[in-house]
């Protein structure tokens, strides 16, 4: 059991929520509900939290758990009788300093909790409809290297999928999700072109990658020249060390200079951050995993990670920033909570 008052709310609420909780378990919640005024009023808080989702279905679950209505309930005493029965064993109470923000821990926990059963109830496991109906593609995490009719390499990174059409004048590909980094054969007479999100990055022989993300494209160039462009807006040209993005309604917005030693690193099975936002960061490391990562204090968001983190370690990235900054982070089944 955590020893943080606020740790303990969630791991308790998941438990009673999971449908495996048992008549000790029950027990054992309502001894810890009626430990202290603070865990009285944490638990009333999330009820409060809880009142104001509206008549959604998550809230529904919640107010229809007999074991957290029944804490909940007897909550409105100031001074619960604790339950007869057994009684598990818990930290002693923290000092008041700390108490004065169990309050606002239980709203959180409570928040983690909703969003648990969100992930739970609703997210598809299988991934996007495009790995069923693409040329190539991969899961979650997985990255692979495909061997195109014409000689070119396509390197795919985590749950990426495209197909492929050299029937035409044109070697076009279709990106459907995810990222590709392209080793396109040399063959002047037939252009290769990835498409995605309504535009297109054309090119003879070259190395690029393009990833698309949501209503979001990027082009990188490693190798050549790369011509990008968007609908019926006009192209643009980019080199070696150059980035391009457009989205599916507009032109092509910026051109930068990429980070060349980190783009593409998970090829090596790392990744590379220098100076990065952790809320970009955090956006980056949940393409590898399964289940979801939610950064519960926006101001979080703007705390700059650097570091080289192993792909196949991305709990040592998260320890890295639980031990360097003031972020918390707490691990439940399919979501990770950095608050």
């Amino acid at each position: 059991m955590a020893t943080d008052l606020g740790d303990q709310a969630i791991e308790w609420l998941v438990m009673l929520q999971s449908g495996d909780a048992t008549a000790r378990d029950r027990a054992g919640f309502a001894d810890w509900c009626a430990q202290s005024p603070d865990h009285a009023r944490a638990v009333a808080e999330a009820r409060s939290l809880l009142a104001g989702i509206d008549e959604t279905k998550i809230a529904q679950q919640w107010r229809d758990n007999r074991d957290i209505g029944a804490a909940v309930g007897a909550m409105a005493s100031p001074a619960p009788a604790p339950i007869t029965g057994h009684r598990k064993s818990f930290p002693k109470s923290r000092p008041k300093s700390h108490m004065r923000r169990a309050g606002k821990a239980a709203i959180w926990a409570a928040t983690v909790c909703i969003l648990m059963v969100a992930i739970l109830g609703g997210v598809e496991a299988i991934g996007p409809i495009a790995r069923w109906t693409a040329d190539y593609s991969t899961a979650t995490g997985q990255q692979r290297t495909v061997v195109l009719g014409d000689g070119s390499m396509a390197h795919m990174n985590t749950a990426s999928a495209f197909s492929v059409d050299f029937s035409g004048p044109r070697r076009e590909i279709h990106l459907e999700a995810g990222e590709v980094i392209f080793d396109v054969a040399k063959d002047a007479s037939h252009p290769f072109v990835v498409s995605a999100n309504g535009g297109e990055a054309r090119a003879v022989g070259t190395i690029y990658g393009v990833r698309l993300d949501g209503d979001v494209t990027d082009v990188t160039v490693r190798e050549g020249i790369v011509d990008v462009s968007n609908g019926d807006h006009e192209t643009r040209r980019i080199t070696v060390g150059q980035q391009a993005r457009y989205r599916g309604d507009g032109k092509v917005e910026y051109i930068e200079n990429a980070d060349l030693a980190a783009y593409g690193s998970w090829q090596r099975g790392k990744l590379i951050f220098n100076q990065r936002r952790l809320g970009d960061v955090i956006g980056e490391v949940a393409r590898y995993q399964r289940g979801q990562i939610v950064i519960a204090r926006e101001a979080l968001r703007d705390l700059k990670v650097t570091g080289v983190f192993a792909i196949d370690d991305l709990n040592a990235l998260l320890a890295s920033i639980e031990q360097t900054t003031s972020a918390r982070v707490t691990h439940l089944p399919l979501l990770t909570v950095i608050y």
